[in-house]
């Protein structure tokens, strides 16, 4: 036998976590990419010249992380160079492990995003979970003791790596293929609005209250989100400046809007002013961490009626929201 009866069972949880780690980040990787930004901002505790040169490519780092995470895990199921793939993982708990110390202690981050949203856990449960994995993997590290590959393991590998480099062009392209947020199609917005707090600039109102939990919209210096969830409404979302031909699109589609939909343009706060004189909109603004929330696209669209997420489009799929407006009859040709 390659491993004992231990190790197999050792060997099988450990790689099943990190597989399941893996496709997890896969599936929301803008997501994952924030909570990296969001780790190097803590971790620095200002913006140094490591931050500034890792900060543009959070996402590339979400995508070789999650990527790793996955070829690492069959490479352990599929018995391929167990040595180099029980290194590897050690060095990478090892990291997660102080990582995560570091978070639990200093209380700085409500959830880890070891398995995104999908699972959200604590720094202290995400701690207990490096700990256990640490002590799995080091001792099957321990008693490794040169097994021979398994059979046709090397083409385990090779789809792993063609699986995750497909579901990572797929969802960056698109949205999550599975939605863990609390936007996804078929909400109910109103539930998600504060109860007592209007929250605009700040993260965190009270204790484990975030800003993406709880809705709040503004148009100019006043709250309007009860008034934006009445009737039905085409959320134009806007994260960051877009180009011209994206502008004259939206611009295109507001003109062929029944009156029955109303376009609405929503935009981080302090940005969009242009946006929204060339679109002739009035400007709505929210932070930047709720719209990313809302939406994992830069740019895109989400679909109100009566305050009931009804769907959503990255703008990559423009084509594909116009022919459901237009299917829906709220879109003149």
């Amino acid at each position: 036998m390659w491993i004992s009866k231990y190790g197999s069972l050792a060997s099988f949880l450990v790689g099943i976590t990190f597989l399941f780690s893996g496709v997890v980040k896969l599936n929301d990787l803008r997501g994952f990419s924030y909570k990296i930004e969001e780790y190097l901002h803590i971790g620095t505790g200002q913006i140094t010249v490591c931050t500034r040169l890792l900060l543009p490519y959070t996402l590339e780092l979400a995508v070789c992380i999650a990527t790793l995470e996955i070829v690492l895990g069959t490479a352990l199921l599929a018995h391929w160079q167990r040595f180099w793939a029980l290194t590897s993982l050690l060095i990478l708990t090892l990291f997660f492990t102080l990582l995560t110390l570091y978070t639990a202690t200093s209380k700085r981050v409500a959830s880890c995003g070891c398995f995104g949203d999908a699972l959200a856990l604590t720094p202290w449960q995400s701690l207990t979970k490096s700990v256990v994995l640490l002590f799995l993997i080091g001792r099957l590290y321990w008693q490794e003791t040169g097994s021979p590959n398994g059979l046709n393991s090397h083409y385990w590998i090779v789809a792993a790596l063609i699986f995750s480099l497909g579901v990572s062009g797929h969802t960056l392209r698109h949205l999550p293929i599975f939605d863990f947020l609390p936007y996804k199609v078929g909400t109910d917005l109103s539930k998600l609005i504060h109860p007592r707090v209007s929250l605009r600039y700040v993260y965190v109102a009270e204790k484990d209250v975030s800003l993406s939990t709880y809705l709040s919209i503004w148009k100019g210096n006043k709250e309007c989100t009860r008034a934006l969830l009445g009737g039905q409404k085409l959320l134009i979302i806007v994260q960051r400046p877009i180009t011209t031909a994206a502008l004259q699109k939206l611009h295109t589609l507001t003109q062929q809007l029944k009156r029955t939909l109303q376009p609405v343009l929503l935009a981080p706060s302090g940005q969009g002013e242009e946006i929204a004189t060339t679109l002739a909109l009035p400007l709505h603004e929210a932070n930047l961490l709720l719209l990313r929330d809302m939406l994992r696209a830069p740019l895109g669209l989400l679909l109100l009626k009566e305050g009931v997420v009804a769907n959503k489009w990255n703008f990559n799929d423009f084509v594909q929201a116009e022919k459901t407006l237009h299917q829906l009859g709220w879109l003149q040709r």
